[in-house]
This record gives structure tokens, C-alpha cells and sequence, in this order.
């Protein structure tokens, strides 16, 4: 029983641990998103040509 017990708690910290990478990683993504989007907005109004586009594009 003891056993059971503990590899019951175990699990269930992975799995904490598991769904806070995730979190992280979906953040992460909606900031490089939203850069690319302001970066488009910028290439769109003139603000920065299009090599200066592709340049800052391949930096993420």
C-alpha cells in the first residue's frame, strides 16, 4: 500500500512539473508571435524594407 502511495504522489509531481514546461513554452511562443506581428506591421507601413524584414525574421 505504502508503494502504491508513493508512486501515486510521484506521478502526480511529473505531471505538475510536465504542465509548467508547457506553460512556459506556450508563452514563449505567443512572445515570438507577437514580435513577428509588430515586425510584419513595421515592413507594412514602410517603417523598415524588406531585407531589414528578412534579416530581423530569421533571428527567431
Amino acid at each position: 500500500m505504502k508503494k502504491i502511495f508513493i508512486i501515486l504522489i510521484l506521478n502526480i509531481l511529473i505531471s505538475t512539473f510536465s504542465y509548467a514546461n508547457d506553460s512556459q513554452n506556450t508563452k514563449e511562443t505567443t512572445a515570438i508571435s507577437n514580435q513577428i506581428k509588430t515586425l510584419q506591421e513595421l515592413y507594412k507601413s514602410g517603417a523598415i524594407s524588406g531585407y531589414e524584414y528578412e534579416k530581423e525574421k530569421k533571428k527567431f
